[in-house]
């Protein structure tokens, strides 16, 4: 048990090794697979279209770190900011389908162009002879564009349907996929036919935006194209797009301003007209020359307090226009005017945070539908802060008011004190009064209107080109070496795979190493498969059978014990007919033949023989006779003639008798072997299989040994299991094991 146990340990350590050569013995498989494999991956890298990579470096704003291009501190007074996105909205605006729409439409490349070369077609970019615009596009799909050799004369054929049309160049043409348009390319160098692909419209080009890191904000921004001119103008053409908008959208609020503005500068160029009219109406109908000078002298005190009411009423109109303009339904959803001179920073502070809210709706939510919960989101904080900007314009107004009758009566107690100065000076003094309001408020709005367009003149481009788009000079895709690395990685799988496969539905015997494993009696060798109609192969004593056969007796001399005056005994058994158990009784009793020794081969097969087939023997009588008739004397049954060797003696079967068992229990039996066994020096015993039937098992009294045969890819993995359950309970005197019919060459080789 302990030589078992060690012997597992021995060949469970060597597996790996085992596992390899057994894999190593299918080489050819392994090197027809990487050949092929290699092959198609070879022949994939003819035919696949090159893939390049393309790459801008540009650097995106960001007003939290400071980077707004400007600084706009100088300005703080005049309530002039520029809103600029934080870097990962801006990110996400660049990657936006909707900006895409407009690269793509920009360079019209939703139609592209290929020709057709002699192992692949290839996108022209640019050098197509015509450019087909499409119009209420209708679905997707490619055709032939082709020219008459004579005349101007076009034709489509579509690949996909049975759709083929002549048009001149300058016609309109209703396709399955739209109205098409064609305009001939003066730059074009392509030849005609060409195939036109129409693609789907959500189909649009995959733009990378990765940051550099996390410290600045520049991004390198790629594409892989098969066409690196197109990868260059898509890139560059999205970075001009992008910078466009986000200058319009700085520009939004300035614009809003300015309109503002202009049309209380209108209006308010209307009233002061009016006030300098009645001025001058006045002076010439009560005839005064200087009453500024006048009421500069009586009026002194009073003049200061008039200054502050023409202030305080300035800002109350102000706020009573910006007021209107907010309550105005029409301007819901537009920015209030923010730089139109209001001193009180609560509502300047309130209408800046009313802008940026818009403002950043407009950003966040281009491309949403009406029910999106972030649009629903973001109006009702807009209309909260509307809320409050009308309550704070409210509130500011009232305090306005009580502020400027506050000044009124300060000015009404200097007025008293001037009672003594005439009518038309007090006239005069209210009609200069309104004429300096209406002149003051006319000149604050020019000045903010010149301030507001300084404002649209700082505008800048959101995204600074670090490194311009430049592709990258070798193919990114398809990878060479990473397929054909992985083509030898599949060439080596497949079959590995297969041999598994096969292994692992595989119920046969194939290898001495096999039965070695789960067999644990010693094994005498294994004989290779004998050519068809040799019944002697041993008898060509240089033959590899031979020698394997001589191997085979060598090991037998240390399993027989030695008995003084008695034959070595030896029974050959199996587990079903056809593993070769009555070819390899004959050639061992041979080759103990040749080898010197006075060899007796006893055929007890008395249910299937195969020597009655295969040897022809002179006795009339066999074994199965002899065992049923006591009339039949020993010496009667045995073929003495030294027809194949002088020292072979044969005692044949001659008829397969009905009752084999109950012959086989005969007493004359024992006397056969008792009388045989002095006359022999060897005695190879063929029998029954030992699967079958249980007439070894009777004859194993007599043996001194048993070898049990087993033939290479015959006999079942599942009787091993059987084989060593005999040896371990000792069933069969001294159990050996052979592999009979090993091929020869191939894996075995």
């Amino acid at each position: 048990m302990d030589n078992n146990i060690l012997s597992n340990e021995n060949q469970s350590g060597a597996s790996f090794s085992e596992v390899f050569f057994h894999y190593l013995s299918y080489w050819k498989w392994f090197l027809i697979s990487v050949i092929v494999c290699v092959l198609v991956a070879v022949i994939y890298l003819r035919y696949v279209t090159p893939q390049y990579n393309v790459v801008s470096k540009v650097m995106i704003k960001d007003e939290k770190k400071g980077q707004t291009g400007l600084d706009l501190n100088v300005f703080s007074d005049l309530g002039l900011t520029q809103q600029i996105g934080t870097f990962e909205n801006e990110i996400e605006v660049l990657r936006s389908k909707s900006l895409m729409k407009e690269v793509v439409d920009s360079l019209k490349i939703g139609i592209t162009y290929h020709k057709k070369g002699r192992l692949k077609k290839e996108e022209v970019y640019r050098k197509t002879p015509v450019y087909v615009t499409l119009t209420n596009q209708s679905g997707a799909g490619s055709f032939i564009l082709d020219k008459a050799k004579e005349g101007d004369q076009y034709t489509i054929k579509g690949l996909s349907d049975e759709y083929e049309v002549s048009f001149n160049l300058n016609e309109e043409v209703i396709s399955p996929w739209g109205v098409l348009s064609f305009e001939l390319n003066p730059f074009g160098t392509v030849e005609y036919p060409i195939e036109v692909e129409i693609k789907d419209p959500r189909n649009l080009p995959v733009i990378e935006i990765t940051p550099i890191n996390k410290l600045t904000t520049v991004v390198n921004i790629s594409t892989i194209t098969p066409v690196r001119e197109k990868g260059v103008d898509i890139i560059n053409t999205l970075v001009y797009i992008y910078n466009q908008k986000t200058i319009s959208e700085k520009n939004y609020v300035a614009h809003n301003t300015i309109n503002f503005i202009n049309d209380r500068l209108d209006y308010i160029f209307g009233e002061l007209k009016t006030a300098e009219k009645k001025v001058e109406d006045y002076k010439r109908s009560e005839g005064l020359t200087d009453i500024e000078a006048e009421a500069h002298l009586f009026l002194g005190a009073q003049t200061e307090y008039t200054k502050k009411i023409s202030n305080a009423e300035v800002q109350l109109n102000i706020l009573r226009d910006v007021k209107n303009f907010i309550m105005d339904p029409q301007n819901i959803g537009n920015v209030a005017p923010s730089n139109v001179g209001l001193s009180d920073p609560t509502i300047l502070s309130l209408i800046q945070r009313y802008n940026e809210e818009v403002l950043s709706k407009n950003t966040a939510t281009i491309g949403m539908t009406a029910n999106n919960p972030v649009l629903k989101d973001y109006d009702d904080r807009i209309a909260l802060l509307r809320e409050n900007l009308i309550k704070g314009v409210s509130i500011s107004e009232k305090g306005m008011q009580t502020e400027l009758q506050e000044l009124r009566n300060q000015e009404g107690i200097y007025f008293a004190k001037n009672l003594g100065l005439s009518t038309q000076e007090r006239e005069s003094r209210e009609l200069y009064r309104q004429k300096e309001i209406k002149e003051s408020l006319y000149v604050y709005l020019l000045q903010k209107s010149e301030e507001t367009g300084l404002s649209l003149a700082l505008a800048t481009p959101n995204a600074v080109v670090v490194d311009s788009a430049d592709p990258t000079p070798l193919p990114v895709k398809p990878k060479k070496k990473a397929i054909i690395l992985v083509a030898l990685l599949i060439g080596f799988i497949i079959p590995i795979t297969i041999i598994y496969i096969k292994d692992l539905f595989d119920n046969k015997l194939r290898s001495k190493d096999q039965l070695k494993k789960v067999v644990t009696a010693p094994f005498l060798g294994d004989i290779p498969q004998a050519k068809a109609g040799a019944s002697f192969p041993v008898t060509n004593v240089r033959s590899g059978i031979a020698e394997k056969f001589r191997i085979v007796a060598s090991n037998l001399s240390f399993i027989i014990p030695v008995k003084a005056g008695q034959a070595k005994t030896i029974m050959i058994t199996s587990s079903f007919s056809g593993e070769g158990k009555s070819f390899f009784s004959q050639n061992l009793a041979m080759s103990l033949a040749t080898s010197g020794n006075k060899t007796l081969l006893i055929d007890l097969d008395m249910r299937k023989s195969m020597l009655n087939e295969t040897l022809e023997m002179n006795p009339s009588e066999g074994i199965a006779m002899y065992l049923s008739d006591p009339k039949i004397q020993i010496q009667n049954i045995i073929d003495k003639s030294g027809k194949y060797h002088k020292n072979l003696h044969i005692i044949p079967i001659k008829i397969f008798p009905p009752n084999p068992a109950e012959l086989l229990a005969s007493k004359r039996l024992d006397l056969l072997f008792e009388t045989v066994k002095k006359d022999y020096s060897h005695i190879v015993v063929d029998t029954a299989p030992v699967g079958l039937v249980a007439d070894a098992y009777r004859i194993n009294q007599f043996v001194d040994t048993t070898i049990y045969v087993t033939r290479s890819n015959y006999t079942f993995k599942s009787q091993l299991d059987e084989i060593q359950s005999l040896y371990r309970d000792n069933k069969l005197n001294h159990l050996t094991t052979i592999l009979n019919a090993v091929p020869i060459g191939g894996r075995y080789g």
